[in-house]
């Protein structure tokens, strides 16, 4: 309640600012508030691995047998939800150093937890100065890996996850446009999106490791921006511990400091061909510990030092990708998403089993397939999905693999209503 009034005088502040600011020639500022009121109505046919009281849906759950052979974890689930409905304010300001300014604060109540559901959470906050073909931005808003013009609009909040990135990031990111081409670099810090580690999951691997996530984007456009082309990267450094202990031979224990570090990569490629009313897109992501972007994946513990017990780490390579074909016509829409993951398993022999960090590192392969209508009137909007998802559970083997997998599959119905403002 605290931070739903906090942000509510927020608002109001912006609007006073705003107000008095336009009798100022000299320093012209402009505030336009939008978002929109969510529901969504949600039925599976069986648990689901899912956030924010199951309204972010990954994946099925593993099947659980009973004293009798039936499965705990299958039949129905249902919930309603109205977290997602999020408020912004996008801001337009005056000329400063020859470039023009913008920015924006978004957000939502789906909480930044489990514990926190419900509870307010900063998706946007950015400002923005803009010199024509170049621009600079400065703030939290979405990774590089998470392209904002190719994703699929699907009914649940999971926006075609785990098959691709999901994160917003705080960041300085840098665009230049010239010709058909755009072209983006950024470093970037974790918030709350974070990598896993042996302590869970938390930003402090990376912070440790002294040095921000490194990203670069690149598109081009054709038909007067009508189709996109493009790639996008990112190169980021963990530090998982800050020191390990052993015992000498009389028994003491001895403290050592790590150094030890793990980096990792990801790279991806995507397009989208608008044929209005028909649109194609599709996006695939290949690279190693991916947690932090909500995908498979992580990495693993390869070796020990015999003295200091001091660990080395290797990443487990994983590969998810989708496409999406819609049709748009009289304010209505039909879709049908399609997505597929693997895990490839680490890039050397891991020392345990047992020290492995990673989501779902029991799953081999997963897959989705998704159709939905949408319908809108005027601000309303109804829609409705169906998210059948099946993952192969099997065990952990060598080199992180998964072996010996067994396909579980489940269905998500989904209703969503939409009211913009």
């Amino acid at each position: 309640m605290k931070k739903l009034k906090t942000l509510l005088l927020l608002f109001v502040s912006l609007i006073s600012i705003s107000g008095l600011n336009a009798q100022k020639k000299e320093l012209p500022l402009s505030v336009k508030f939008g978002g929109y009121v969510h529901t969504l109505f949600t039925y599976d046919t069986r648990q689901m691995v899912a956030a924010r009281e199951g309204h972010i849906l990954l994946y099925p759950k593993n099947e659980i047998l009973d004293a009798a052979g039936k499965d705990i974890n299958e039949g129905g689930v249902y919930n309603m939800a109205v977290i997602q409905s999020r408020v912004n304010a996008k801001i337009t300001g005056p000329e400063i150093l020859g470039a023009k300014t913008n920015g924006m604060i978004e957000a939502e109540f789906i909480g930044n937890g489990e514990s926190d559901t419900n509870g307010l959470r900063l998706r946007h906050a950015f400002v923005n100065l803009d010199w024509g073909n170049t621009s600079i931005l400065i703030g939290q808003t979405w990774s590089p890996l998470f392209v904002a013009e190719v994703f699929p609009f699907t009914v649940g909040a999971n926006a075609g996850l785990p098959f691709k990135p999901f994160a917003r990031n705080p960041q300085v990111r840098l665009t230049h446009k010239t010709g058909n081409w755009k072209l983006l670099a950024a470093i970037a810090t974790e918030r709350d999106y974070t990598s896993t580690g042996p302590d869970g999951s938390s930003n402090k691997y990376l912070r440790n490791a002294g040095m921000p996530i490194v990203q670069g984007q690149a598109h081009y456009y054709l038909g007067k921006k009508k189709h996109l082309f493009g790639v996008s990267g990112e190169f980021k450094n963990l530090k998982p511990s800050l020191q390990s202990t052993s015992v000498d031979n009389e028994g003491n224990i001895q403290n050592w400091k790590n150094d030890e570090t793990i980096s990792s990569w990801a790279v991806m490629g995507y397009f989208k061909l608008n044929f209005n009313p028909v649109t194609f897109k599709a996006q695939t992501t290949y690279g190693t510990n991916l947690t932090d972007v909500l995908m498979l994946g992580g990495y693993a513990v390869k070796d020990m030092n015999p003295v200091t017990n001091e660990a080395s780490y290797t990443g487990i390579k994983v590969m998810g990708s989708w496409a999406e074909l819609s049709y748009k016509k009289n304010d209505w829409e039909y879709a049908f998403l399609a997505g597929y993951s693997k895990n490839y398993g680490a890039e050397d022999d891991i020392a345990s089993t047992d020290l492995v960090y990673a989501r779902s590192k029991d799953i081999g392969e997963l897959y989705r397939l998704a159709p939905r209508v949408c319908k809108k009137y005027k601000n309303l909007k109804f829609e409705f999905e169906a998210e059948y998802t099946a993952a192969a559970y099997g065990k952990l083997a060598e080199k992180a693999k998964v072996e010996d997998t067994k396909w579980i599959g489940g269905t998500r119905y989904s209703l969503g209503v939409y009211y913009f403002f």
